[in-house]
């Protein structure tokens, strides 16, 4: 079973050092910083940081939103390990998205065109993708923008 938690530094540094592979592509193609840097730079940036852990209250995840409504989220690999996991993800992932569209009239953000996973949870917890674009971020890689609009 998996929850989410408020998150604290040991839970960051956890996901830096076991973050899946293409969240570090993702992170290093957007940002063109080391992956763990960019993530470190983002957890202190978000206004409501959230962990994803198990049973043991091992961290497998961290998810946030900055003030402006960009919303993110990095996963280890073990977190998309088991389909009950995942489906859990989902569930529990749309009672919180639903919660921040509470206070922010619009979330959204930019996702890694080859981040097939991470675009598939995203169309379930109602996201729209609104544009393409053939060269975004530092490395110029594609990337698709998505919205979900209170």
């Amino acid at each position: 079973m998996i929850y989410l938690r408020k998150s604290n530094i040991k839970d960051l540094n956890h996901v830096c050092n076991n973050m899946r592979v293409m969240d570090k592509i993702e992170a290093y193609y957007q940002t063109g910083h080391q992956p763990e840097d960019a993530l470190r730079l983002t957890y202190l940036a978000g206004h409501k940081v959230l962990t994803i852990a198990k049973e043991t209250d091992r961290p497998v995840g961290l998810c946030g939103v900055v003030d402006n409504g960009c919303i993110w989220f990095v996963a280890t690999e073990e977190l998309f390990s088991k389909k009950i996991d995942r489906i859990q993800l989902t569930r529990k992932g749309r009672i919180w998205v639903d919660s921040l569209l509470k206070k922010y009239p619009l979330l959204y953000n930019v996702v890694y065109a080859e981040n097939k996973s991470a675009i598939k949870w995203l169309k379930a917890l109602g996201f729209t993708f609104i544009n393409y674009h053939a060269k975004y971020g530092q490395e110029k890689k594609p990337f698709y923008e998505f919205l979900r609009i209170a």
